[in-house]
């Protein structure tokens, strides 16, 4: 047996320390830009989530890292912040443990005195005679020990041979430990080259943040989770309250925007904590490299259930324009006038618009103040514009808004009546000029018959025609006036109404 083992550690061993010669490659050091972070992911045709530390969404393939020894603290301390969160959403008590004890309510035990009685001396003698007899089982035994060692000499070329085979077999256990080292070392190298867990970002239903509490947008081939930095302010991204709205897109993960602000979060997702009101929620996901919108006016109540869904529309240049309060004149290009009737009346989707660096629109309401804002208009993207107008409390400036729509409803009726007008002038001039026609025939009529001498039948119908021809005329003729008073008045009218 030994025979055979000795060719075959000679033949491993080297192996084993050639491959621990060779340099294991390392992973890529994180920038001080982007940091890992906790998450749970969820494959398609998985039941369940898993979890794993994200490190980046590179070229369309998400990188993570299995939980080890340390990681999976960070996940229990996380799963029980979650757990306390959840029952105290629910009205429950978190009882905490303590986790020392009161060391002043310890009592210390002291020794008890000890009473010397006659029992408790015969003990001492008892067990002073039991140590004098164990003393002389240890001479015998010692005595005993000598003799085989004495026989043991005689012997001494077996032992020898003996020990020269322990020491062999020692020396192949050891030759076998390191093979098993090498072997560990060579599996954590393969580790160290391969340390990701890789997946294609859409065989993945979802991957939450835990460490941030946020959806990580899976329509993004590239992505890194960045360093927050603690002297930068949060930015509110909406108005801070108790309602809650649940968006679902069509298609699913869908980035989500209130009212053109991202929101980090992916659709069907729970917009949390936000005050009641009118919101401009919209949805986006890019498909084939280009950006598809989808946004609904939200009336969001605080007392029940919110849910909107949204799917997207094919690219377009387009306004979004939302208010607040609605109804209110939009004015594009050009300033409120009272020649000018308003172009829109929110809230509106403006579909017939072209791209440009600068657009001037003007909002314009009784009881508020007028407004105007410069947006540039950006092409296949529905350019979500928010106004809230300041209300005003002075009565001379709401009077003046007042007679300005009087005015301008002034201007306009007189419009109305000077195009009017125009048709029953016209109307009456061609009547006029048939009656002409019909007068000029029977003229004509007349002059025929009256150079007839005799009475006869060609004289009485010519007669008759001259007198049928001369009524139409005077019939067209009274219609031709008569329109021509009413569009005479529909002008007169306009006149005094437009200017």
């Amino acid at each position: 047996m030994l025979k055979r083992l000795i060719p075959f550690v000679f033949f491993v061993v080297p192996f084993a320390f050639a491959q621990e010669a060779k340099p294991a490659v390392a992973s890529p050091a994180d920038t001080a830009t982007t940091r890992e972070v906790p998450v749970r992911y969820w494959v398609i045709g998985d039941s369940v989530e898993q979890e794993a530390i994200f490190v980046k969404i590179e070229k369309d393939t998400v990188y993570l890292r299995a939980v080890d020894e340390s990681t999976q603290k960070l996940f229990e301390r996380l799963n029980e912040a979650e757990a306390a969160a959840l029952q105290e959403s629910n009205g429950q008590k978190v009882e905490e443990e303590d986790e020392f004890e009161d060391d002043d309510k310890v009592e210390e035990k002291k020794p008890a005195d000890v009473i010397m009685t006659d029992a408790v001396k015969d003990s001492l003698a008892a067990k002073s005679d039991s140590a004098s007899a164990a003393d002389s089982a240890a001479a015998a035994e010692a005595a005993k020990a000598a003799e085989i060692a004495a026989d043991a000499e005689d012997d001494l070329e077996a032992a020898l041979e003996k020990e020269e085979k322990r020491l062999k077999m020692e020396e192949i256990a050891k030759v076998e430990a390191e093979i098993r080292e090498r072997e560990i070392q060579d599996s954590l190298a393969n580790v160290v080259e391969n340390p990701y867990i890789k997946i294609f970002r859409l065989d993945l239903k979802r991957l939450y943040n835990l460490e941030d509490k946020v959806m990580i947008d899976l329509s993004l081939s590239n992505y890194v989770v960045p360093v927050i930095k603690e002297e930068e302010e949060q930015i509110e991204l909406y108005p801070p309250g108790k309602a809650n709205l649940l968006v679902v897109s069509n298609p699913e993960a869908c980035s989500l925007f209130v009212n053109g602000i991202p929101l980090h979060q992916v659709a069907p997702d729970t917009i949390k904590n936000i005050k009641p009101g009118k919101y401009n929620i919209s949805v986006m996901k890019v498909l084939r490299d280009v950006e598809w919108w989808g946004s609904a006016t939200v009336k969001i109540n605080a007392d029940s259930l919110n849910k909107v869904e949204i799917a997207v529309e094919r690219p377009s240049t387009r306004l979004t324009l939302n208010t607040n309060p609605e109804a209110v004149e939009v004015y594009i290009g050009q300033e409120p006038s009272v020649n000018h009737m308003p172009d829109y009346e929110t809230d509106v989707v403006v579909n017939e618009v072209k791209p440009q660096p600068e657009l001037q629109i003007f909002f314009r309401k009784v009881g508020y103040r007028d407004t105007s804002i410069t947006t540039e208009v950006k092409a296949f993207m529905p350019n979500f514009i928010n106004v809230e107008l300041q209300s005003v409390d002075d009565v001379e400036y709401i009077q003046g808004q007042r007679e300005f729509n009087q005015k301008r409803r002034d201007r306009r009726v007189g419009k109305v009546l000077l195009f009017s007008s125009i048709a029953p002038i016209l109307a009456g001039g061609v009547l006029w000029y048939l009656a002409e026609r019909n007068w000029s025939d029977a003229a004509d009529k007349k002059h025929e018959y009256s150079r007839s001498v005799f009475d006869s039948e060609k004289a009485q119908r010519l007669i008759k025609d001259n007198h049928d021809l001369n009524n139409q005329g005077d019939t067209k003729a009274a219609i031709s006036i008569g329109l021509g008073a009413i569009g005479a008045g529909l002008l007169v009218a306009g006149v005094v109404f437009a200017f």
